[in-house]
């Protein structure tokens, strides 16, 4: 209501402050983002009377740790691209067919995400449908159900 048509989101900022503000002990650096650090500039995120400015922008191709950080989202982005796309029985049959080594690799994403959840909840953020979150839970039971 009161909003303009045909826009479903305007900007991400809301993305780069959400581990800003919950994660407000920690240093948070991004990739260089003109127009995200423009609009970051002009909050001023107070927490208990405190400023919180804990991010910096920075050209990733001088950033060892941005440009890890850029390979990781690009998998998790193909990984999600992956889930929203295909059916579930597309998933069973796909994780049929793959290779030892292949196993082996979506293995290590999966623990690695596992991880990260069981570290802290609110290290993974999403926005994926609940037949999206179905179809992770179902990659989870396929590989569980192989190392039974």
């Amino acid at each position: 209501m009161d909003e303009e048509d045909y826009i479903l989101i305007e900007n991400f900022s809301q993305f780069y402050l959400r581990p800003i503000y919950l994660f407000k002990n920690s240093n948070h650096i991004f990739d260089n983002e003109v127009a995200i650090s423009e609009i970051l500039a002009s909050y001023k995120i107070i927490d208990d009377s405190k400023e919180i400015k804990n991010y910096s922008f920075v050209d990733s191709q001088s950033d060892l740790f941005v440009q890890a950080s850029d390979i990781f989202v690009g998998l998790m982005g193909k990984l999600a691209n992956y889930i929203n796309t295909s059916l579930r029985e597309k998933i069973i049959s796909d994780f049929d067919s793959l290779s030892e080594k292949q196993l082996n690799n979506i293995d290590a994403l999966i623990n690695l995400i596992d991880k990260s959840n069981n570290k802290n909840v609110a290290f993974l953020h999403s926005i994926d449908s609940y037949e999206e979150l179905t179809k992770m839970n179902l990659i989870h039971e396929i590989r569980n159900r192989n190392h039974a």
